[in-house]
């Protein structure tokens, strides 16, 4: 699955491999050198982008989704084919609306 041309399965790929990397060094403790520790941090930090892509993605889908079933609820065959009459290219002629008191075409 991608959202935006990212791998969202990354997120699951990544967060195995930190945890090997934590289970390998859960006995003797964990020592970070500066450099280490940096890499741990931009590693958190992928995982949190790629899980917030993972968020929006669902989200986009889920609204997807309800759109999908309001316009099916709301499009009876009947307003589909009133729709369709009044598009451009189409030979239904609307008839001219009452002249208003108010826009100063009534007599």
């Amino acid at each position: 699955m991608t959202s935006n041309g990212k791998q969202l399965h990354y997120v699951s790929d990544r967060l195995r491999k930190m945890s090997r990397w934590l289970a390998e060094a859960r006995h003797g403790g964990v020592v970070l050198t500066g450099d280490q520790l940096e890499g741990v941090i931009e590693e958190v930090d992928t995982l949190l982008q790629h899980s917030l892509d993972l968020e929006g993605a669902l989200s986009v889908d889920e609204w997807n989704h309800r759109a999908a079933e309001d316009r099916s609820k709301l499009m009876t065959p009947g307003s589909v084919v009133v729709l369709e009459a009044f598009r451009a290219n189409s030979n239904v002629v609307t008839f001219p609306g009452r002249p208003s008191p108010f826009d100063g075409s009534a007599a």
